[in-house]
């Protein structure tokens, strides 16, 4: 089975690759290449990913798999992959794949689409701290100064929900081509209608494709029963489910999940 695990970001999903990482046989990369994934207009990255992970599901060879090798956790993952004697589960966990959960489909059916789901004014909060650009108080001094000097922006923060020039906010030549893009008053208010237009389409998905896609709320990864629903959707079997009292731990503020 090809597992693709989704939600808007800031929703648990490194903690979800990790619960299907655990089970027998199985292995979930968390991104595996953004450096060639557009949020919409060209599937082919997607759908090669999905070609080659069937192919080594049946067998084939497990060094012929597209990574993107500036992400050491993907190189890790594909390590692992390599060195494993069989896989039966196979997966990728990133919010990108949205747009082309029809197009996989037109590959195999034997795929499961996991959405995981966050409160909406909880994943905004955490979006717009994860967005912000962090320096110590010695750098942000000599950033600020320099960009005195030379007149180049100071930025802040992130903005990849907004088209923008750079002037405003840092330019993010992976991650800004990933995200839909709206027409907002404010960096928040852009935030709060990705979540709105993400969940609209996911339940969209989930009520043309019960049988392949399914949306899941954040708590169920703090649950063993939540951990079992997902992993019998998903299809392992109860004898052979590894379950946690919890994969996420649900926190505000910097601390909460990974994107």
């Amino acid at each position: 089975m090809i597992v693709i695990g989704l939600g808007s970001g800031r929703t648990g999903t490194a903690s979800l690759a990790k619960l299907i990482d655990s089970q027998r046989n199985a292995l979930c990369f968390h991104e595996l290449n953004p450096a060639g994934a557009v949020f919409e207009g060209n599937p082919q990255p997607l759908r090669n990913t999905i070609r080659e992970f069937q192919a080594i599901l049946q067998g084939g060879e497990k060094h012929l798999l597209a990574v993107d090798y500036t992400r050491p956790p993907s190189v890790k993952t594909y390590e692992k992959l390599k060195a494993m004697d069989k896989v039966e589960i196979l997966g990728d966990i990133a919010f990108y794949y949205l747009q082309y959960v029809e197009d996989l489909l037109q590959i195999t059916h034997d795929i499961r689409f996991v959405c995981i789901r966050r409160d909406k004014n909880e994943t905004v909060e955490s979006w717009l701290e994860k967005s912000s650009i962090h320096r110590w108080k010695s750098l942000w001094v000599a950033d600020r100064l320099k960009s005195a000097i030379v007149r180049t922006p100071f930025h802040k923060s992130h903005n990849y929900w907004q088209r923008h020039n750079g002037n405003t906010w840092a330019i993010d030549p992976v991650w800004d081509k990933t995200f839909p893009k709206f027409e907002a008053t404010s960096k928040r208010e852009a935030i709060e209608k990705y979540w709105e237009y993400y969940y609209a389409k996911a339940a969209e998905l989930a009520a043309s494709h019960p049988e392949n896609f399914r949306i899941f709320e954040i708590t169920d990864m703090s649950t063993p029963d939540g951990q079992r629903r997902i992993l019998e959707f998903i299809g392992v079997t109860p004898e052979h489910m590894v379950v946690k009292d919890s994969f996420h731990e649900h926190k505000s503020g910097r601390k909460t999940a990974s994107a």
